[in-house]
């Protein structure tokens, strides 16, 4: 089983919530923006310090943290990641609705120019592990993150038509801004 279970405290004290499914918004369990620390059962967890997966976002893995730095008070939604974060790979496309050219990746890309890719991406699906798509070259600009059975045929519904220049698989503990 899957849980994340949340804490008003540090060293899992005071009130709690166990969550077994994503959450965009914790106030629906009563507890947005009171964690201080957090255990993990089986696959990792995303946290974010906006609701609907927005604002600064990181990965934790099975384990229990007595502490969260950098989010302490601030998880506000949160994200399984299906089949953890082993073996990632992502397809994107060229066109809407996956259509026209495709690339499938299974590393870290720093930029999407060899492949003729960058600022071409429309849409994406067969996503395993996570991934943080950025807008510039190098991992620099605005990101977004997908995770595992993620489908996205309209980048243009999220924002981001045209706009994918470099992407990288997740790694647990780090901390993304």
């Amino acid at each position: 089983m899957n849980t994340l279970e949340l804490f008003q405290f540090p060293d899992f004290k005071g009130s709690s919530v166990s969550i077994k499914k994503d959450t965009a918004d914790l106030a629906t369990v009563g507890f947005l923006e009171k964690a201080e620390s957090l255990k993990i059962t089986g696959e990792p967890w995303f946290v974010f310090s906006g609701t609907n997966y927005g604002g600064k976002f990181g990965v934790f893995k099975e384990g229990n943290y007595n502490s969260l730095p950098g989010y302490e008070k601030t998880i506000s939604s949160v994200r399984h990641v299906k089949g953890g974060l082993h073996n990632p790979t992502i397809t994107l496309y060229e066109g809407l609705s996956y259509g026209g050219e495709s690339i499938n990746l299974e590393r870290p890309t720093d930029t999407l120019r060899p492949y003729k890719f960058d600022n071409k991406v429309s849409s994406h699906k067969y996503v395993s592990g996570a991934w943080i798509l950025y807008e510039g070259e190098f991992y620099t600009g605005n990101q977004i993150v997908t995770l595992a059975g993620d489908e996205i045929p309209d980048y243009r519904k999220i924002g981001w038509n045209n706009k994918v220049s470099s992407l990288k698989p997740v790694l647990a503990y780090e901390v993304y801004k």
